[in-house]
């Protein structure tokens, strides 16, 4: 006898990093291991999570046991629990649940996300590094044997990087993205486009458009939005984020872990619904009171939203002309003959060729402090958001 083993599982590998909502704490404490599904015992991981801004925390950072996945990620609120072996969080967790639930895969999920920080905390610095995210991700990717077998690489991050430019962004995101490839292989990249939230002085407008135009370019990624989900049944007032505006409660990571395990089902499973994020085709004006807007996937436009006691409808909050949020707008419908495009009418407000139309300004309701959380331009038949944008009109 030479070796014997226990818990061998073979499967799909998929990868998390990015800021605190791809670290995804368990903050509604509904993923004690001893509440989990049967499903959950299929989801693998290797290693332990690290919070971003920290030296290497030993023995964690060099810890290559592989184990039964957690659904929970280090709390690293009271300042105390920095760190957490076997750690994927609730995101991750759902991610594996749900392909494991229609596909009867094992499931690994490796998630190297930081909880914090800008971009520029998650770039590679040396080929061997544990005190970087970078590196220890790599580290554990090595130690897995499955570094060049990976199904999906997920992106979560933005949110600490507000203040850049649109072209700041996108340069980080091509050197991180470059050096990905370099040290891994991917069939896909998924891009998650940061939403409003967070309460940024500045909005992620730029962060978003930067994203948008990043994935029009690189032929692996695919681009999902955080835009457009329900209102959550477990709040008083509906909704998915936390008091700080910013983190979800549990519904909100297990949306998005739906919509990413659905969008991976359709690229890997045989699955016919496609759920990447409608896209921006172009803004067209069609009259000096008129523009059509056009995606490259049907869409429908969400009921007017109450919050509090304020109504909120998509055309009177969620559009900017030069980037300048419109009241202007008259009238928002779809085009009968072509539910690909969006036509908006202006009423005291004429708009050039050479304007520039966003969607989604800044990160919060007008004089408000609540993160903006909708309505939204959805796509038609799964609901994902489309995605949010800063165009010219042409």
């Amino acid at each position: 006898m030479i070796k014997t083993a226990t818990h061998v599982t073979a499967g799909d590998v998929y990868v998390i990093s990015g800021q605190s909502n791809a670290w995804a704490i368990d903050y509604n404490h509904a993923y004690n291991d001893d509440d989990l599904p049967a499903d959950a015992q299929w989801v693998r991981t290797i290693g332990a999570m690290h919070v971003y801004n920290k030296s290497a925390i030993y023995p964690e950072a060099t810890n290559t046991n592989w184990y039964l996945a957690r659904g929970k990620a280090p709390d690293v609120r009271g300042g105390t629990q920095l760190v957490g072996n076997g750690m994927i969080g609730v995101l991750g967790l759902n991610i594996g649940m749900n392909l494991i639930a229609s596909e009867g895969v094992p499931i690994a999920i490796i998630n190297g996300a930081g909880g914090g920080g800008a971009i520029s905390f998650y770039q590679k610095t040396k080929n061997v590094d544990l005190d970087s995210p970078y590196g220890r991700l790599h580290y554990r990717l090595e130690a897995s044997g499955f570094k060049n077998k990976i199904k999906a690489f997920i992106w979560n991050q933005g949110e600490g990087n507000a203040d850049d430019s649109v072209l700041d962004y996108q340069t980080s995101l091509n050197q991180l993205y470059k050096d990905f490839k370099t040290d891994y292989t991917f069939e896909k990249f998924y891009l998650i486009q940061t939403p409003p939230g967070c309460n940024s002085k500045n909005g992620h407008q730029n962060v978003r458009e930067a994203q948008r135009q990043f994935a029009k370019t690189q032929e692996k990624v695919k681009i999902l939005t955080r835009h457009g989900f329900p209102s959550n049944p477990k709040s008083e007032n509906g909704t998915y984020f936390l008091s700080d505006g910013c983190h979800y409660h549990a519904v909100g990571y297990e949306i998005l872990g739906k919509w990413i395990s659905n969008m991976a089902k359709n690229d890997f499973y045989g699955a016919l619904v496609d759920f990447e994020a409608p896209q921006l085709i172009g803004v067209t004006l069609e009259s000096s009171t008129s523009l059509v807007i056009e995606f490259d996937k049907p869409i429908a436009i969400q009921p007017e939203l109450i919050i509090g006691e304020i109504k909120y409808d998509l055309k009177d909050y969620a559009f900017a002309i030069n980037n300048k949020r419109t009241t202007a707008i008259s009238n928002l419908e779809i085009d009968p003959k072509n539910p690909k495009q969006l036509r908006l009418n202006f009423s005291k407000q004429t708009i050039y060729k050479g304007d520039t139309l966003t969607y989604i300004l800044t990160d919060n309701y007008p004089e408000s402090s609540i993160p903006y959380q909708g309505p939204w331009l959805t796509d038609f038949s799964t609901g994902v958001g489309a995605i949010g944008f800063t165009e010219v009109v042409k």
